[in-house]
Parts: structure tokens; sequence; C-alpha cells
């Protein structure tokens, strides 16, 4: 039986032919997939079992929104699967984070010879994510983009360029367990640990809030370069509203892995029940969800089995 490939033909900016996808492929690759076009309302139940009776993984190309219904329908039915997440969206986070080829056919190909990944599977009040929550002007921004006409970064740049002069700062009050070197570390985790600078302190207010599983927003902005999706813990990253100067200076450094700016703060908890001074808008993966003024984050350690190549940099 083939695995199910599906794709969503109305995620990203470029039209998606799965017959140009397998014809690339290697001979004896081509009949172990097959494509199915998928969209909402998203019922993966019949798609799932079908991977299931097939041994898996679940292949899945598309954006990071069609990649995060169906990580919720597998956790739904307990991760019988492994998912495989083939890049065709607009931003592609997820895959960008874990190394997968941006080129459909060859992450097709190295995913059909990867390796499973048993990742944190952190959740917002209970809804569980991949990548990404965040609040502020971030899911300000993701809210926009959700609505307006057409996408690919373009779009994305205009919902920023909109909301950019006029989002407010947020005040945040915190009820956190800080993630710290764990009592049964190694001796040269516990020695690193020794030499580094005490953990930053939460902050006490933000204009961009995130919580990040794994580095990369969209596009290849290095949200949270310091996030592992293997420790059992959420990386806090916040953003500075930029200047114009900081615009043209700081910002490009977000778009380069190592880059620095200090417009960039962050640092690891294992838990959070976070207050805000007022209902703000959030996202997750890059999906709009619902305006809150209080929040829980959870991470339930090497939760989520997710398809990788051979680059991905976590075992």
């Amino acid at each position: 039986m083939a695995l199910p490939l599906l794709f969503n033909p109305a995620s990203g900016s470029t039209a998606k032919d799965p017959d140009v996808l397998l014809r690339a492929l290697p001979k004896d690759l081509r009949t172990r997939v097959e494509p199915r076009p998928f969209g909402p309302p998203w019922d993966f139940e019949p798609h799932i079992a079908q991977a299931s009776r097939a041994g898996g993984p679940l292949f899945v190309w598309g954006g990071d929104g069609t990649i995060h219904h169906a990580a919720r329908a597998l956790i739904e039915k307990g991760c019988p699967v492994p998912l495989a997440a083939i890049p065709g969206g607009s931003g592609n986070g997820l895959v960008r984070s874990l190394r997968t080829p941006l080129e459909p056919a060859g992450a097709l190909q190295r995913l059909l010879e990867g390796r499973e990944l048993r990742m944190d599977l952190p959740r917002l009040d209970g809804v569980p994510f991949l990548n990404l929550a965040g609040t502020g002007f971030e899911a300000a921004v993701a809210h926009r983009f959700h609505d307006l006409p057409g996408r690919g970064f373009r779009t994305y740049a205009k919902a920023c360029w909109q909301l950019w002069r006029t989002w407010p700062d947020t005040a945040l009050s915190w009820d956190a367990d800080i993630a710290s070197t764990p009592h049964d570390a190694g001796r040269l985790e516990r020695l690193r640990a020794a030499f580094h600078a005490s953990a930053p302190a939460l902050p006490a207010s933000a204009w961009s809030l995130c919580f990040a599983n794994l580095p990369q927003y969209g596009s290849g902005l290095w949200i949270a370069p310091g996030a592992d999706p293997t420790d059992g813990a959420l990386q806090w990253a916040t953003l500075a509203r930029p200047s114009l100067v900081e615009l043209l200076v700081d910002v490009p450094q977000l778009f380069r892995e190592g880059g620095r700016t200090p417009l960039r703060h962050e640092g690891s908890l294992r838990a959070a029940t976070l207050r805000l001074d007022r209902p703000l808008p959030w996202h997750l993966d890059g999906e709009p969800a619902p305006e809150r003024d209080r929040a829980e984050l959870t991470v339930e350690p090497r939760g989520f089995r997710m398809q990788v190549t051979g680059a991905c940099p976590w075992n």
C-alpha cells in the first residue's frame, strides 16, 4: 500500500503539481507515495489510517498552517505515525528549522530515506503546536496576513508595515518554571552551565513575544536561535520595535544564522502562566488564535513523532 501524500493546492504562492514532483524521484521511490489534494475542513482520519496500514509516515505538502492542522489530527489519534512535512507554503518555518530541503522533490526523497525524531510537544492552553506560538506584534501580523489577499513574503511584509508604527508594548506578569541544567546532566554540561551567564530575567513587557520549540519563523527569520525541540523546554523570545535605522541595520541580522542584534532577547522555560495587561491576539504556528489575557504554556518532552532528513541537527 502506498503512503498518502496530502497537498494543499491553496497554500503558498506557487502551484503544486504532484506529477512534476514524482517525476523528479528515482523510479524505485515513485510508487511509495500516492498524492491526494487536500484542504479544509481538514478530515485527516482516512489518510492517517492509510499511512498506518502502509507503515507511515504521513506526508503533507503545504505551508505551516496545513502542517499545523495535520499535526493536531495526528496528536488526537495518539501519533500512530510520524509526520513528514514537505515545504509548500510561503514561509516554511518548521521545515527550515529541521533543515529539510526547500525544493519539494528533494525534500520528499530525503524524507523517504530519513528517520524519525521524537520532538517535544508544546501546548498553549492545552492546544498543541509544533514550532511557535506568540502574541503581541507578531500575532497581530498573523491575523492581518490571514485577512489580506495573496500569500508570500511580499504580503507578509505588507502586514508588518501596516502594524509596525502603531502596535504598542504589553505589560507582562509571570509564574514560570525556568529551565536550568538538569540535576542528572553530565559533567561536561554542568561545566558549561557554570561558565555561562545567569539566565536572563523574564521580560516585564514586550512588543512581540514568541514561545519557540524550533529556532525559525517563516522566510528564514531566526527568532529563537537557542530553541531545541528535544530539551523539554520552550525558548521565549522578544523583539523590540525597530526604529527606521534599526530596520536597515539590525533587522537583517535576524535573517542570518548566528546574527546578533539588541532587538532580540531570549531565555528558556519549562512551563509558565502568563498574564497580559489586556486581551491580545495570539497565533499557533502562524495560524490566528483567539484573543486572551492569560495563557498557560506547557511542554510534553518527546511527545511528537516527526519524520526528518539526515541533515536534521537533533536526535
